[in-house]
């Protein structure tokens, strides 16, 4: 497995808008002007579920923590938590980045 440990993305030159995809044009203002930028990786439980039946090439990880992250930087991801305690995990609790998985995106952690 080639996993990915650093958070990268892209700001935009002229709104300042972040974004995690790849991107050729800012979708907030429309400007060409990005800049690669690389995340903290820090942010907090924004919003979760518990994923208790996976489908495709999740379903032998179910039951796992499927949650929208948000960064320092201000920009909402959808990510796995890892790790995550799924009985007591709440919104608010603090996540790291852990890697980037092929075919699966970014992967957090507890903080």
């Amino acid at each position: 497995m080639n996993d990915i440990i650093s958070l990268d993305g892209k700001q935009c030159g002229s709104c300042h808008f972040y974004m995690l995809e790849p991107s050729f044009i800012c979708p907030n203002c429309g400007s060409e002007d990005l800049k690669n930028h690389s995340f903290q990786g820090e942010g907090i439980i924004y919003t979760f579920t518990v994923v208790m039946i996976g489908f495709g090439h999740l379903a032998n990880r179910a039951p796992y923590v499927l949650a929208i992250v948000e960064l320092k930087e201000g920009l909402k991801i959808l990510t796995i938590i890892e790790g995550a305690d799924k009985d007591n995990i709440k919104i608010g609790d603090p996540v790291k980045f852990k890697h980037m998985e092929a075919g699966t995106g970014p992967i957090f952690q507890p903080a």
